[in-house]
């Protein structure tokens, strides 16, 4: 070999490590076909890898230095198909909080049971009120003030749990509360937390910005007697900068996808990311393959990229205008078959762009539980052979493009939280911005009671938006909109079919979209 054990076990010494001969015997065999005078700079790195794991002891493994050897590799590797990583949805980390620690921590591994039981259902709640809370325990407003502190203007707001309103005889004036708006008794409303449920009084509340949908957390400002909670205010919780988030977090890999490390943290990476200029996300809605004007558009959109490939054609479902029974996957069959065939004259999109299929609430597959897995290989096996580089994912799915973070989520969301507020905003000119504060601030893609959004109990952890990625794509059939809160792009495409071929275009680089169509005259 030409490295020596005692040598790598010399250099972890250096940086406080301690490693395991086995440990060191298989780095020495992962250096020796390199060039020996490059060994102490690949050792170096290594160590730098190691140190960012979550590790709890000094002594270094062999699997430790396997795990860390993995991540140099894929840190090292220039090629730009690993630049933009298909995050499975089902292998998605789950974070939750570590009392002891006061910090947001990885779960450990398990095998979930896909339908789960009760503690599955009420850790569900539990864990997105933990988000919640921790979160706005952190904000300036609610933090514990220094001990000393008496200016005025940095006053501080101390939560209330509704264990403490239960237990309390007389009246209290200037409660704030953080909790579930929930609806336990049909006809009264009820703000639920960790310890317990109080009716609410909402006949003289004054609603801030958002959608206050049933299922939602809400902060509210009131006061309590005789069992009753008088809201005088509701507001949505706090949101916080998802780089203080990830501050709080650390280096590990909350995101999914490789690595053991948060990619943000990789300045490679965002040095790659922000040179690559020409990279950029075609985004379309309500795709339906089984209308000839669409596929006629989309071939007049392959010859519009035929010269500057887009990173990836993102396509998100209906991809039939109709649901039909059983012929309905038939139908689809041949519909994808056609489209792979209208690709593959492409040969400039085949080799440089990633085709990412995203199916829809109607789409043939299993009922619409979330996440929702890929589409039945049956359907797609015939453009999977014309295509190699189409994708058919989960909904929602997550997208790791250098250090970008997307969520896409295919579901007329919007419209149903519309559909499902307690107070409708005053102003109903800017539902999208109403929309995406309440997205942002719940954390969660599925605000909503289960049996309007059903999800998963043991996969909930999937649709959460804890710390706030960079963009969340959520198709809905409505007006097409791109808005942005706490540092995040949110948008909506629009469908493809209803609003005259209409799509969206992500530039990484700039963080800009721009809004696009396929007009008449260009066919």
């Amino acid at each position: 070999m030409s490295s020596n054990k005692s040598h790598v076990i010399n250099l972890f010494k250096l940086h406080g490590l301690a490693v395991r001969s086995d440990g060191a015997k298989y780095l020495c065999e992962l250096l020796d076909p390199l060039p020996k005078d490059e060994h102490d700079e690949w050792i170096e790195k290594v160590i730098d890898a190691v140190q960012k794991l979550p590790i709890s002891s000094t002594l270094i493994s062999k699997e430790h230095i396997h795990k860390a050897a993995q991540e140099v590799g894929t840190s090292e590797n220039d090629d730009i198909e690993n630049l933009l990583q298909i995050v499975d949805i089902y292998k998605v980390p789950k974070l939750m909080y570590n009392l002891e620690r006061k910090k947001f921590v990885l779960a450990p591994t398990r095998a979930r049971d896909l339908h789960g039981d009760a503690s599955d259902k009420a850790a569900l709640f539990r864990d997105r009120y933990t988000v919640v809370y921790q979160r706005t325990c952190n904000h300036d407003l609610f933090r514990q003030p220094v001990v000393g502190m008496t200016d005025d203007d940095n006053k501080k707001f101390g939560l209330t749990k509704v264990e403490f309103l239960m237990g309390s005889s007389s009246r209290l004036e200037e409660v704030v509360t953080l909790g579930l708006l929930t609806q336990l008794v049909e006809g009264q409303h009820h703000l639920e937390d960790d310890t317990g449920a109080v009716r609410l009084d909402l006949t003289n509340t004054k609603f801030h910005t958002g959608l206050f949908t049933h299922n939602c957390f809400v902060l509210v400002d009131g006061w309590y007697e005789d069992g009753l909670l008088h809201a005088n205010a509701i507001g949505l919780p706090p949101p916080e900068a998802p780089s203080s988030t990830r501050a709080l977090i650390g280096n590990i890999n909350y995101f999914g996808g490789q690595g053991n490390v948060c990619a943000k943290n990789n300045p490679r990476l965002q040095q790659i990311e922000q040179e690559n200029k020409d990279a950029m996300f075609v985004v379309l809605s309500d795709v339906w393959l089984d209308k000839i004007k669409v596929t006629e558009k989309l071939q007049t959109l392959f010859n519009g990229y035929a010269q500057f490939p887009p990173t990836a054609f993102i396509f998100c479902g209906n991809f039939v205008s109709s649901c039909h029974g059983a012929q309905q996957a038939h139908d689809l069959r041949q519909a994808l078959g056609s489209l792979g065939t209208l690709i593959a004259g492409y040969p400039e999109l085949m080799a440089h762009s990633r085709f990412i299929f995203v199916p829809g609430p109607n789409d043939p597959g299993p009922c619409n539980i979330y996440p929702r897995p890929t589409s039945p290989a049956n359907i797609t096996e015939e453009i999977k052979k014309a295509v190699p580089s189409a994708f058919f994912v989960s909904n929602p799915c997550r997208l790791l493009f250098c250090t970008q973070e997307i969520v896409i989520f295919r579901e007329n969301i919007v419209a149903k939280m519309c559909r499902n507020c307690v107070y409708f905003p005053a102003n109903s000119d800017d539902i999208p911005a109403h929309f995406a504060k309440t997205l942002v601030s719940q954390g969660h893609l599925a605000a909503l009671p289960l049996h309007v959004l059903p999800v998963y109990w043991g996969l909930d952890h999937c649709l959460s938006l804890h710390p706030t990625p960079d963009v969340i794509i959520t198709a809905d059939k409505g007006d097409s909109f791109t808005t942005t809160h706490n540092q995040s792009i949110i948008m909506n495409p629009g469908s493809f079919a209803k609003t005259d071929f209409s799509f969206k275009v992500y530039m990484p680089a700039t963080r800009q979209v721009e809004d696009s169509q396929i007009a008449d005259d260009d066919t």
